[in-house]
């Protein structure tokens, strides 16, 4: 039996994954990484011990799961995108890494903005997103202004991802996922000279980053160096591979234009696969590169199922489980719960950021509206299911298509009443597809086209997508939630000023 060895490094959670041939898991290992935070907006990694902790991960992965490294084929990687990874000319690490929730640039954009009040909007018709405060040139930014001494003598910016693959196959080079989202050119998948200019960057910082190649090649082999630390064995193909966004799609088979798929887990990302980039609605969500030459329109509120564990925490007695113990236990008595005696809204923003989608204010706060005495926390929880699926669907509304069918992983897809509810909502069926760790599987199947065992992304999706479960919606519901879709958008939207 042969197998792909995956990494997926989250923000704070390493992940190694095995899985073989027909891509079913067959082994996971993960390790917590330390982020370095402070009340300014700093969020940092220090790259030696992110390497560190990634070696012994691998290596756990494999002596636990008794797979013989020599019937590993190749390694496929992912990782948190953009944020800022330099190295010097030793290529050794000569800061931090900054991360892509970052937000210490901030400060940058408010000065620049009173130069140039449109800068926003102008870096938005370049790259198709919003502009975030942890991507790479805001950063190179940053650094401009409060650590130069140390900018002259960053010779590369990696990402994550990049760092990784550097550690274990000794060459640099970065990829077209990432490189889009930089801000650049969404249309051309590189760097604009235009975004340079709107953050008055010298165009001289262009040689500080590497050739960016397809995710789907060969991005060298492992070291002898690396195996010793990992386990792997030496000359085992390692891919370039792709930001965890566009993996997780691919992973999920979304590969087709119209294709609409909403990752449901502690952030919600909801996006539609286009054979062109997509610009609408303006100035709100982000637009990803696919490494399928597709481009992915993405709406993400970025509280998912944390509004939930926010309402059990505070309004559920049983402490002595996990939330997701509790919520499997909930929602067996909702099973048979009358969603037309429920008129509480709940509006899902559940964060300190605002949100980007679908509408950009970055004051926006959650909101529990029409409590009666009768309301007990049951019906909290279950109005705070609704206002998820309520936000999904603002999401997909402001897209302006035609939904047929809508993908549906993450945590939210193994409630027993969420995807059901989400089909109502929605109006149109819900598909959960086979298997888990997507973004990981993501890096399998770009690594399995880097080493020829499949022809095209295409192919190995196609061949390997399997459904789990699919869910119709119930038309007894279709009025209700019509009728509370729209006060759910009214509700919102008089609260603009009061944010």
């Amino acid at each position: 039996m042969n197998y792909y060895l995956s990494i997926d490094a989250g923000t704070s959670i390493i992940k190694t994954v095995l899985f073989n041939k027909n891509f079913e898991l067959i082994f996971i290992s993960s390790v917590k990484n330390k982020v370095i935070t402070d009340e300014y907006g700093k969020s940092e990694i220090e790259m030696n011990k992110f390497w560190s902790l990634t070696s012994k991960c691998i290596k756990s992965c494999i002596l636990q799961s008794k797979v013989n490294p020599l019937n590993i084929d190749a390694v496929g990687i992912t990782g948190n995108m953009v944020g800022a990874w330099p190295i010097d000319k030793a290529n050794k690490p000569i800061r931090n890494a900054i991360l892509w929730n970052d937000t210490r640039s901030e400060k940058v954009f408010n000065f620049l903005k009173k130069r140039n009040k449109k800068i926003f909007e102008k870096i938005f018709n370049i790259s198709g997103s919003v502009v975030q405060y942890g991507c790479t040139l805001p950063i190179i930014k940053w650094l401009e202004l409060n650590e130069n001494k140390i900018l002259k003598k960053i010779k590369y910016f990696l990402t994550c991802k990049d760092w990784i693959r550097f550690k274990l196959t000794n060459n640099i080079c970065n990829d077209l996922t990432e490189r889009s989202v930089s801000p650049g050119d969404i249309k051309k998948t590189r760097f604009s000279l235009k975004i340079f200019d709107l953050l008055k960057l010298n165009y001289k910082l262009l040689d500080k980053f590497p050739e960016a190649k397809h995710s789907y090649q060969i991005g060298g082999y492992v070291t002898k160096k690396a195996s010793s630390q990992t386990g792997l064995k030496v000359g085992t193909p390692v891919s370039i591979g792709a930001g965890d966004v566009p993996s997780t799609a691919i992973g999920l088979g979304a590969i087709k234009n119209g294709m609409c798929s909403s990752i449901v887990g502690t952030t919600c990302h909801n996006f539609y696969v286009s054979d062109k980039p997509f610009f609408k609605p303006k100035n709100s969500g982000l637009l990803f590169y696919s490494p399928n030459n597709q481009w992915l329109r993405t709406m993400i509120n970025v509280a998912g199922t944390t509004n939930f564990d926010w309402v059990v925490k505070n309004f559920y007695k049983e402490k002595s489980l996990g939330n997701s113990s509790i919520l499997s236990k909930i929602e067996k008595k909702f099973q048979n719960y009358d969603v037309n005696k429920n008129n509480i809204i709940f509006l899902p923003y559940f964060n300190y950021g605002g949100t980007i989608s679908p509408f950009f204010n970055l004051n926006t706060k959650a909101e529990i509206f029409g409590l009666l005495p009768h309301h007990d926390c049951d019906d909290i929880l279950y109005a705070s299911y609704q206002g998820l699926c309520l936000s999904i669907r603002d999401c997909y509304d402001a897209l302006n298509i035609n939904m047929k069918s809508l993908s549906l992983s993450g945590g939210a897809s193994k409630s027993k009443i969420f995807p059901q509810i989400l089909s109502d909502v929605l109006g149109i069926k819900i598909i959960i597809p086979s298997g888990e760790e997507f973004g990981a599987r993501g890096a399998a199947y770009l690594a399995s086209v880097a080493i020829k065992k499949y022809t095209s992304l295409n192919q190995v999706a196609n061949q390997n997508k399997k459904i789990k479960k699919i869910f119709n919606p119930n038309l007894k519901n279709k009025v209700y939630y019509s009728k509370k879709y729209q006060q759910y958008l009214k509700l919102r939207k008089n609260l603009v000023n009061i944010w």
